[in-house]
């Protein structure tokens, strides 16, 4: 029993390690080798299975996203114990495969954890930030494949090279060969991506204002003065760049702009004497239907504001972070309208919205919505889901919008301003990621970063803006995980279905 929870932990604290800025990234390859023995050490009664996937949660969870607690520990304490019956799902699956079905075991292990991951992208309670393939972040050349089938592709290959690790352990030793010709075949297409992909320089001149707002005085009214010199003065700064859009972060206005007309003119006086176009973040709100809770619907917005118009119609954000900007199941449940977290139960967003400026189209996201793969694909390809356009129309770029000043100088900013590159490569378009405290970056179609900021700088962020042609296997394939999740039901379904147990051996060599 204790090798057994022993050998939980390994993994927990290997594969939690992966995905911190440590440059620890390689540890991806083998991180799950000591759950492959867990599981083929013999079979485990329920409780033992929801302990060790407990403990597997809680060190994993807690060592990637313990950053989390400096703004809600209730928050954290939610997600480990969401988490913990999450995994206990999955060992529960892995291991009804691994007994009834020993033949399909490692293919049972490689879907049950690529369903767990895709999973995540679903429901209210949706977040999607485990995923192995995250642990790549720091390589480049293996990042390439991301456009042929996404960060779950990065995940399968991850998982492969573990099996073949773990093989390798019971003295297989033709695995040390297929470890290389994996190696081999992932890296020679990041080669080659990065080597052939033609990027193209646009006429345009976009800058990202980084003004590292104190997150405690934002929303007090006595400090908006100072807030909005120095946006004036970065503004300025912008301008003498010769920039012709300049982006702010979330929620960089604390007032309802389009509905209050000081706020609004502001903004529209910055945009006239400098002859630019600003897009902003801000609240927005609108007048609720009868029966609803509130006299009102708010919403986290963004637009675009331009010279001689009137504000563009608002994005409002579609992807909300459960409990933290919406308690989850409210139409569901009406009473939970009565709890009160501080959050501020935001409502969805209808759809992605699409703004030109300067003779390019961009997509606007807001924090959060960086993390989801589909919707980033739909944003970039805005006509890939319509019938009546044939190609897909590709916009010019995304413009990403965040505030990770609750997060301090942990590495929340860092686990969440790296997604950007996963996103840049699956679409192969550019990323202006524009964070009030940081990290401010923009990243290239080769998931190249341009320019960054530092944490808490005080910046403004010019970085040339880069074009492909190139329509990416992902995005035309982009449902494939959907497959993934049928077949681990199907193994499910015939582990079910026979009484055969595993003729492995307890020591769990194959």
């Amino acid at each position: 029993m204790r090798r057994s929870w022993l050998l939980v932990l390994l993994s927990a604290v290997l594969t939690g390690l992966a995905r911190l800025p440590l440059y620890t990234g390689w540890l991806g390859f083998l991180s799950l080798v000591p759950l492959l023995y867990y599981f083929g050490s013999g079979k485990k009664s329920w409780k033992v299975l929801l302990m060790d996937a407990a403990i597997y949660s809680v060190v994993n969870l807690s060592l990637w996203l313990h950053w989390i607690w400096g703004v809600t520990s209730g928050g954290l304490v939610g997600i480990l114990l969401f988490y913990s019956l999450y995994f206990f799902a999955a060992f529960a699956a892995i291991q009804l495969i691994w007994q009834r079905l020993p033949r399909f075991r490692f293919i049972g292990f490689i879907l049950i954890f690529l369903v767990v991951e895709y999973l995540q992208n679903f429901t209210e309670f949706r977040f999607p930030w485990i995923n192995l393939g995250y642990a790549l972040t720091d390589y480049s050349l293996l990042l390439q494949a991301a456009d042929l089938g996404g960060v779950v592709l990065l995940s399968l290959l991850l998982l492969l090279a573990n099996i073949f690790f773990y093989q390798i352990l019971q003295r297989k030793w033709s695995y040390l060969i297929w470890t290389g010709v994996l190696l081999l075949i992932w890296g020679g297409y990041g080669l080659w991506c990065l080597r052939t992909l033609h990027l193209e320089r646009a006429d345009a001149s976009i800058t990202m204002m980084q003004p590292s707002i104190p997150q405690e005085d934002k929303w007090e009214s006595e400090h908006f003065e100072e807030l909005y010199k120095r946006y004036a003065e970065m503004t300025a700064a912008a301008a003498r760049d010769s920039t012709r859009l300049l982006i702010w972060p979330e929620a960089a206005m604390p007032a309802y702009v389009l509905r209050e007309a000081y706020f609004r003119t502001l903004i529209q006086d910055l945009c006239e004497a400098y002859k630019l176009d600003i897009f902003a973040g801000f609240p927005d709100t609108l007048p609720a239907p009868p029966g609803y809770p509130g006299e009102m619907y708010y919403y986290n917005a963004a637009t675009l504001f331009r010279t001689g118009q009137p504000p563009a119609e608002p994005y409002y954000k579609m992807v909300l972070v459960p409990v933290g900007e919406r308690i989850p199941l409210l139409h569901v449940f009406p009473f939970l309208w009565k709890l009160q977290f501080g959050q501020a139960n935001w409502e969805y967003g209808p759809a992605p919205r699409y703004y030109t400026s300067g003779g390019v189209t961009f997509s606007p996201q807001i924090c959060f919505e960086i993390a989801f793969p589909e919707l980033t694909r739909q944003m970039a390809w805005r006509s890939l889901d319509n019938q009546t356009s044939s190609p897909p129309e590709k916009i010019d770029f995304l413009v990403n919008i965040t505030n990770d000043a609750w997060f301090g100088r942990s590495s929340g900013p860092w686990v969440h301003g790296m997604m950007a590159r996963f996103r840049a490569i699956e679409n192969r378009i550019q990323i202006y990621r524009c964070a009030n405290t940081g990290i401010t970056m923009a990243i290239d179609p080769l998931g190249r970063i341009l320019a960054r900021t530092k944490l808490f700088d005080i910046a403004n962020v010019h970085a040339p803006l880069y074009v492909s042609e190139r329509n990416p296997i992902y995005c035309r394939i982009y449902a494939w995980p959907r497959l993934l999740v049928g077949l681990a039901a199907l193994l499910i379904i015939g582990a079910l279905a026979t009484g055969k147990k595993s003729t492995l051996p307890t020591g769990g060599k194959p």
